[in-house]
This record gives structure tokens, sequence and C-alpha cells, in this order.
């Protein structure tokens, strides 16, 4: 995986330390968003994830700003 680093936007290298995480080689910056670290979740909640509504969509909304008749 390469991401840039959200300060000085160059690209972050992966480090397998003991705390795995990307680095940016110039200012030194650490993260693990792409990693995913912690983020695993069971079988059960996955399926009730299903289920969610995340958004109610609204189809009769124009397509655009410029679709808008003022």
């Amino acid at each position: 995986m390469r991401c840039g680093c959200p300060h000085c936007e160059a690209y972050m290298i992966q480090s397998e330390t003991e705390h795995q995480a990307c680095v940016c080689p110039h200012c030194g910056y650490r993260c693990n968003a792409c990693l995913g670290t912690n983020t695993v979740i069971t079988r059960e909640q996955l399926a009730q994830l299903k289920d969610v509504e995340w958004f109610t969509p609204n189809f009769e909304s124009p397509i655009s700003d410029e679709d808008v008749e003022e």
C-alpha cells in the first residue's frame, strides 16, 4: 500500500516494526489508517451491517445543482 502524507503529501513507506504503520520519509508522520489495524469485526457484526440503512435515497431530487430551477 502506498499512501500520501496528509501533511507534506510525500509518499509514505510501510514500517514493519513493533507498531505497524506507514512513515513519511520527509516529516516523520506515522499513520496506520490504510493498514486496517484493530478494525477486524466478527461474522455476526458483519451480518448485522447488512440490514443497516446507511442513507435514504431521494430519487426525486435533481441530479445536480445545475438542474435546480431558481
